[in-house]
């Protein structure tokens, strides 16, 4: 990508992506303690079923916005449905398998190798890849290194991490 490519600017910004879970101590142990994500926004609400097609209108909710190095983007959404909670998720039809409509989170890490040795302590983790490294081309020919590990959270969702080498 050339300087021009990376100075132009877009009419959009990517904010943030929520999660939806039924328990949100696991997904905080995970994406706070773990990985390092600041709490940026943590409160209770209720919520009007207008905007977001789950629960029912007026629920109890608390949702948990987590930050990583951007104060604007980049952000994690945890919304757990408090009062009434939302009905358990349906098992993945495929274990260990991602699909089509499915979400696929790639997230840098500083120290890939000490958030696996974490990440297996907790139960629910799903470890798809353990280290790794692997080589993506550049447009220049060169190669750029990556060391990764992937895995399916207690939710359900897939995580990617990664880290230059």
């Amino acid at each position: 990508m050339t300087d021009a490519q990376n100075d132009r600017k877009v009419p959009t910004d990517f904010r943030r992506v929520t999660m939806m879970v039924n328990e949100i101590d696991t997904p905080l142990k995970i994406y706070r303690d773990i990985l390092g994500m600041e709490v940026y926004y943590d409160q209770e609400l209720v919520v009007s079923g207008k905007g977001l097609p789950a629960g029912e209108p007026d629920s109890k909710t608390r949702l948990v916005i987590l930050r990583c190095n951007d104060p604007y983007i980049g952000m994690l959404g945890i919304l757990q449905y408090l009062d009434p909670p939302l009905p358990a998720p349906l098992p993945r039809p495929e274990p260990n398998r991602v699909r089509a409509g499915e979400i696929v989170f790639v997230i840098h890490h500083d120290d890939v190798d000490g958030a696996y040795a974490a990440l297996k302590e907790i139960d629910g983790i799903e470890m798809y890849a353990e280290p790794h490294v692997t080589e993506y081309p550049k447009d220049d020919g060169g190669v750029f290194r990556v060391k990764g590990i992937s895995f399916f959270d207690p939710n359900g969702y897939f995580i990617e991490l990664n880290q230059w080498v």
